[in-house]
Order: structure tokens, then sequence, then C-alpha cells
């Protein structure tokens, strides 16, 4: 499980080029921070022990760079001396009175904060981070900072290592109790059959064969395709439970075991493959996202239901078979099991209710549906990732305090790329427009370029002579250099905003750069010059916005896809307009929840649409397709879908429970995001739950007395 650049932005799209090919691999790095504070960092004794860690650092491979006033000091020192040591305090102030802000501004804002910044290349693998952040962890511990000396190793690394390994081990305590709840929950409500936990190993077995599918695929894991494993323990256990419903249902009627799977996989298998057909739709609508990502997501989905429908199929039927011959082989008579349950009872007086009072049901249905759908578009996005983790982490309050004294790190980063970036025109052009849009823009607070460091060399003035420049840029190091400039054709222009995506959101960000953009074509460069802005912000920002703008249009897609499905199936619009209605309503209530009780789309929780679509069409299609089962042997519509919900709905309910019970425990994490996913999951199911056997006996009986009426009158 590697998060890649391809992972959020499509290969083939310019701006996965300019990102991943033009500014990461020319000046992307990623960077270990450490914090030292005190009364005085400044002091020898401190730069001592500052100087240490850089010296052991500096020698570890994949490290390309540090920056340190240590650094800074013992250099000076150096060309001044010709011995690399610490001066006294004396030398070190005037050192540091010598060295201009903009160059030490970042590092040391004050006498009692500092910052060393342990550069590494971008491409480098977590593991590879994770063991030099531990080295400089135990390298802080070994060089022996003053008692007085607070040292903190934190910064983007950390943060998200941190929350790799709090996360993994926080979901692995949640699946566990998420399988304990729906072994509570299968015996709660699916006792009325023989084993009644056989489907929990049916569908564990299939998520197993997911992940070697997705292997053999090279489907990619990441976080958010990681989230499809929960959805499909709750699809993939209905498949089992339905075949193995079917079969106690044929059994109990004393047929064998032989004749029990011939009528079930006659009856029962092509009825779940229709359902699967159409929850694959559903997630299918997750093709059109331009997020990688997203589109994992829901390719994983699909591979994994029909997986878990395989197991269900092939191994769930032929274990209950084996098990009932058994029996019958030994002379052990089966005993008599009831083919209705307090829970199929239930279900039949709420769906004859239901229908009673059709016009009601169906009016509040399209109220509270409607109002849903424009609710949802009020419902606000969480940006800040930061957000999404628990507030109490060791590494975020460490992370935040490092902010609180240095100020927010977004950048918007522009690359500059000319025959000669170093020439004298281009590097005014670059001064100017960066003294420009700080003036002009109050999110922006700063701007650093090439030519900021070569005006500061050079007096506060950029030189006329091309030569002079090329004098300038030989003297400067080498990392401070390569951090603004790749060879002399591109150049590197940071634009510092502060903590935009927590101060203006994506909505904010997204119209700053905009704005930016307006200003590159009034500010106008030199002829030939081309401008681009890319960086980490620039594509969050488009990704968070491709995230939660397109999700309903992927629903509905999703249900164009589902009724066609349909009618080419059935040949019947009826069949076919049927199991979708419901869906549709449940997609607007869950916009009005979110929105009443302040929830915030995140990251897994932009495929709600598709979420809802792949659990919730599931139950109506079985629905239907028992009903239509009975209406072919001349039943009459109420009784029909009597028999109907009496018999399949409790294999449904038990279904939906087993999600709910393994969902809930998602809903305790301490991470938002998780947590978040946990609630609009159960909400969904329960929604899905409570119309297939409310609204849905509606639209079905109405639709099909409709039809009955076409029919008797032709």
């Amino acid at each position: 499980m590697e998060e890649e650049t391809e992972d959020y932005v499509d290969k083939n799209t310019r701006l996965y080029q300019e990102y991943d090919h033009l500014f990461m691999e020319r000046f992307g790095t990623e960077s270990i921070v450490v914090l030292v504070e005190g009364d005085d960092v400044t002091r020898p004794e401190v730069l001592d022990a500052m100087e240490r860690l850089t010296h052991h650092m500096d020698d570890m491979r994949h490290v390309i760079d540090i920056q340190s006033i240590a650094h800074i000091v013992v250099e000076a020192e150096a060309r001044e001396t010709g011995i690399s040591r610490v001066p006294n305090k004396k030398k070190i102030d005037e050192i540091l009175a010598g060295v201009n802000p903009v160059i030490i501004g970042g590092i040391l804002p004050d006498r009692r904060h500092t910052i060393i910044i342990i550069d590494m290349p971008y491409y480098i693998s977590t593991v590879k981070m994770d063991e030099l952040l531990i080295e400089a962890k135990s390298t802080v511990e070994m060089v022996d900072f003053p008692p007085d000396i607070n040292v903190i190793v934190t910064g983007n690394i950390a943060l998200g290592l941190e929350i790799i390994k709090e996360m993994s081990k926080g979901m692995n305590q949640l699946l566990a109790i998420s399988v304990m709840l729906m072994v509570v929950a299968l015996l709660l409500v699916f006792r009325h059959v023989k084993w009644p936990l056989l489907p929990l190993p049916i569908m564990l077995l299939g998520i197993i064969w997911t992940f070697g599918m997705a292997g053999f695929l090279h489907v990619p894991l990441t976080i958010t395709s990681m989230a499809a494993f929960p959805i499909l323990i709750g699809l993939g256990i209905d498949y089992a439970i339905q075949f193995h419903n079917r079969m106690e249902e044929e059994l109990v009627r004393g047929e064998s075991a032989a004749v029990a799977v011939i009528d079930t996989v006659t009856h029962t298998a092509p009825a779940v493959l229709i359902a699967l057909t159409i929850t694959c739709a559903g997630f299918a609508s997750l093709f059109i996202s331009s997020v990688p990502m997203i589109r994992d997501f829901g390719l994983l989905c699909v591979i994994g239901i029909v997986m878990c429908y395989l197991s269900a199929l092939f191994v769930g039927v032929t274990i209950l078979y084996q098990f009932e011959r058994r029996r019958s082989a030994s002379n052990k008579k089966s005993e008599v099991r009831s083919e209705s349950c307090v829970i199929g009872s239930f279900l039949e007086r709420s769906a004859d209710f239901s229908v009673r009072r059709w016009q009601a049901v169906l009016t509040i249905a399209l109220i509270l549906s409607l109002a849903g759908i424009y609710a949802d578009s009020k419902v606000p996005i969480e940006t800040d990732f930061k957000e999404y983790i628990p507030q109490d982490l060791p590494q975020l309050i460490q992370f935040r305090h490092l902010h609180n004294i240095f100020g927010g790190t977004d950048k918007i980063d522009i690359i500059i790329q000319a025959d000669d970036v170093t020439d004298p025109e281009m590097l005014r052009w670059m001064d100017e427009f960066g003294a420009y849009i700080t003036e002009s823009r109050e999110q922006v607070y700063g701007a650093t370029s090439i030519a900021t460091y070569v005006k500061t060399a050079n007096g506060g003035e950029i030189p006329d002579d091309n030569t002079e420049v090329r004098a300038i840029l030989d003297m400067m190091p080498g990392s401070l250099k390569n951090r603004y400039l790749n060879g002399h054709d591109t150049a590197l222009l940071d634009l510092n905003i502060g903590d935009a995506l927590r101060d203006l959101g994506e909505v904010g960000v997204d119209r700053l750069i905009r704005e930016i953009d307006k200003d590159i074509t009034w500010f106008e460069p030199p002829p030939g010059v081309s401008i681009i802005q890319t960086g980490d912000l620039v594509v969050t920002t488009i990704v968070i916005d491709a995230l939660t703008t397109g999700r309903m249009q992927m629903s509905l897609l999703g249900l164009v896809l589902i009724f066609f499905i349909l009618l080419v199936i059935y040949q019947n619009w009826v069949k076919a307009i049927a199991p979708v209605l419901p869906m549709l309503v449940v997609i607007g209530w869950m916009g009005g929840v979110m929105y009443i009780t302040g929830m915030k789309y995140m990251m897994l929780t932009a495929t709600l649409g598709a979420l809802i679509l792949g659990v919730g069409s599931e139950y109506t299609v079985l629905t239907m397709e028992r009903f239509y089962e009975e209406r072919d042997k001349g039943v009459e519509p109420m009784d029909a879908l009597r028999t109907a919900v009496s018999r399949i709905g409790a294999a449904i309910v038990a279904s939906g429970l087993t999600t709910i019970f393994g969902f809930t425990s998602l809903i305790v994490s301490s991470f938002m995001i998780i947590s978040n996913f946990g609630v609009v999951t159960v909400l969904s199911v329960i929604f899905a739950l409570f119309t297939t056997f409310t609204l849905f006996p509606v639209l079905l009986i109405r639709l099909e007395m409709w039809r009955i009426g076409r029919v008797t009158a032709q």
C-alpha cells in the first residue's frame, strides 16, 4: 500500500504531467523537521548538539540536504578562520546578525525557537521515510541537547506516518469488534435456520478471493479503496444469507438436500445475479470520476461482490448440501422449522399498512426526498485533512505547535520556464511579480525565488550583467540553489499562503488560484516564457473539488444505468423503474440528514450515492424477484407481496442488521473520517431497509395494478 500521485490524479492529464514530471522530479522533496526551543537556542552548547545531529543525519542514505542555524554558523566560522567549529556566543550573535533575514527567517524566527530541516527525495518509500524518522528521533537522544532545551521531531512526514500507524492499529481493533457484532446480529435475526453463522466464513472467503484478484489485476490499495472492504462485508454476507435462507425454506418443505439445491439455484441464483448486476452498475457510476482512487474504489467493489457471489453460490451451497446429506445418511430426521418468523410477520404487517395508506407514504417520501436533494447542495465539505484525525494525537499537537511558531506552510508553486531563467530581465520579472502578488493579494504573505537570493547577495539589486548573475549563483550553496533553480531553463517561485486550506477552504483556495492566473496574464512575463501554477496545494484543491462536486452526477448516472440494465433484463419498464425509485428517495433523505445534523462530506463519504445504490438496490430487486415468482404461480398481487416480504424479508433484515452491526463499531473510531463513514453507511442501510418494506411495496403494488389494468383494458 503506497500513496502515489497517480492515485489522485490521472496520469494522462496535464495536471499530472506538470505536477509529477515537472515540479516533483525537479524540485520535490520530503522533510523531517526537528523543532528546538528554549530560553536561547543560539547558545554554543545548543549549536554543538545541533551540529552533531546534522553531521550524523547528513551521512544517512537518502538525506539530500539539511538546513540549520548551526550549519550557517559553522560555515561562516570556517570561511573566516579555516576551522569548522561552533564559536563563542558573541561570535555566534555577530554571524547571525549578518545573515540576510530572507535566508534565516524561515528557520530562526526568534532566539527561543529554531528548526532543523532534513530533506529527502520525494520518491523514497514510506518504509524508508519511517526508518529515517526513527533514526532522527534516536539521534536527538544521542547528541545530548542541554536539559533546558526541548527538542521535538515533527513535520508532515512524522504526522503522516503516525496517522497510518494509528489508523492501522485502530482499524484492526474495529474490524475485530465488527466481526463479533456481526456474529451477534446473525444469532439474533438469522436463528430460524441451522448453522446461522455459516454466512460469515463464506463471506470472509469471498473477501480473501477479492484481495487475490485485486493483486492479480494490479488494483492499487489506497485509503479510499480500502474502504471497499467494509462495504463488501455487508454486501458479501447478503449473498450467503440469501442462498442459505432459500435452502432452509426448501428443506422445511420436506425436500431432499439435492432438490433443495436445485430449487435454490433455479430460483435464487438468477435473482441474486440480477441484484449483483445492478449493484455493479451502481458502483460502475464511480468510473466517471476524474480521481483514480475513486475509480479504483468502484472497481474493487465490483470485483469483491462478484467474488462473494461465487463464494456463496459454489462454496456456501455446497457446504449446506453436504451438511444435509450427512444428516440424512445418519438417519437423523430434520426437525421441523417454522417458515415464518416474528420478523417476517412484522414486515408483512408493515407492507400491508403502507399499501393501505399509499397516498400518504408516496407524498411524504417525495417531499422529504426533494428537500433532501436540495439540502445536499448545502452540505459543507471538510477540506482540512488534519480535521480527519484524532485531535489529541501527540504528533498532531506537536505539528500544530510548530505551525503556531513558524506559521502555515501552504504554498502555491509557480514553475517558470524560459531559454535562460537566470537572465537579468527574467530575474527582475520574478522579483517584481512576487512583490506585486504579495502586495495585491492579502492571502499571499510572501514570495521567494532564485531572484530573491540573487538580489540579496547583490545588496538589494538585481545585477544588470549576466556574468555577475552567474558569479553570484556559483558562490551560492548548491542545496539552496537547487531548491529554486533546475539548470538554466526552469525556476521555481514559491507563494506563501499560510494555512490556506484551513482559513480559506477549498473554494477560497480555488478562487485564489484563479485570481493568480489572471495576475500572471496581466503582469505579462517576457516573450517566450512559460508560467505554470502547480504544487501540492493546487493538486489537493482540484482533487477535493473532483471528489465532492461530481457526487450527484455519479448517483444519477448509477440510477440511469440500473434502470436500463433492468429494462434489458426484464423487457418491462415497470420492473425496471420500481427498484430504482426507492434509491433515489434514500439519496435525498441522506442529503437532508447530513445537512440537518451538520455532517460534512469527506474523502470516503464522497462515494455516498454509489454506496446507497449498491446496498439498497439489491434489497429491492430480491424482493421484487420473489414477488414475481409468486405472481407467476397465479397468486394475487397482495398475497404475492405478503409471501415475498415474509419469506425473503427475514433474510434481507438479517443481512441489513449484520451490515449495521458491523459498521456500528466504526462510529466510535477516534478518526473522524472513519467515524463519519460509519455513520453514513449505517444510516444508508437503515433507510434502504426502511424503504424496501414501506415505500417499495407501495410502488410495486401500484405499478402492478396499473399494469394489470392496462392488460385488462387491452
